[in-house]
């Protein structure tokens, strides 16, 4: 049994909606010339359920593989209870480390994932830089027009995040309406859009969702 999220018989798994089942990879034009197919460990039989994050993402899946053909109904239903078992703990996990209303990581997700990324820079001799962001009024913003008004800034905000940062930088909500940003083997100019041009952008979106306040983004940055 093996879990995986990219390659061959497995990525066909993870883009289906249910268990993907190759009942004999040699008789199978899309998997007859893989190397594990014509050579050892000579693989016959496959099935594989997809994994699903929180948000509904695929990203991976559970297989079987075996010399022969040997799966039945039983055995389907126990890997799609195998495969919900583990879709249930790297939930617990995720929920754990994102925050709640923006969907990005926490502070305890922060901490842990910037640690490695430190590590790596610190291995290889990266620079990284770290970003504290801070939006100004915001409270007058859930005194005047209300908390939901306040998540719908605070998501819309993150989600400027998402949209500007790159897959490698590391962001998050650390409380209320601070937020932070590690960017790592990021030049000058990297950082500039992160002082600058990020803030502008954040202000300018905030400011669509309701023309009447005006919001700005503070922020602190240091070279580590």
């Amino acid at each position: 049994m093996c879990y995986s999220k990219s390659g061959g018989r497995r990525g066909h798994a993870i883009l289906n909606n249910g268990v993907f089942i190759v009942e004999d990879a040699l008789q199978d034009e899309r998997f007859a010339d893989n190397p594990l197919v014509t050579g050892e460990p000579r693989i016959r039989f496959y099935a594989g359920q997809p994994l699903h994050t929180l948000s509904g993402q695929a990203m991976g899946s559970l297989c079987i593989m075996d010399r022969a053909p040997s799966f039945g109904e039983d055995d389907r239903a126990m890997l799609s209870d195998l495969a919900g078992m583990v879709e249930r703990e790297i939930m617990a996990v995720q929920l754990a480390i994102s925050d709640e209303l923006t969907r990005i990581s926490n502070r305890r997700g922060f901490l842990a994932l910037s640690k490695y990324s430190l590590d790596v820079c610190k291995r290889q001799l990266f620079p990284a830089t770290l970003v504290f962001f801070d939006l100004d009024g915001f409270k007058q913003v859930n005194d005047v027009h209300g908390h939901a008004e306040g998540d719908r800034v605070l998501k819309m905000f993150a989600e400027q995040m998402r949209e500007s940062f790159r897959t490698s930088d590391l962001f998050a909500r650390l409380g209320g309406d601070e937020f932070v940003a590690l960017l790592t083997n990021v030049n000058a100019d990297g950082i500039n859009d992160a002082d600058g041009t990020f803030p502008l952008c954040a202000s300018s979106a905030l400011r669509r969702t309701s023309p009447t306040l005006h919001r700005r983004v503070f922020l602190w940055s240091c070279v580590l």
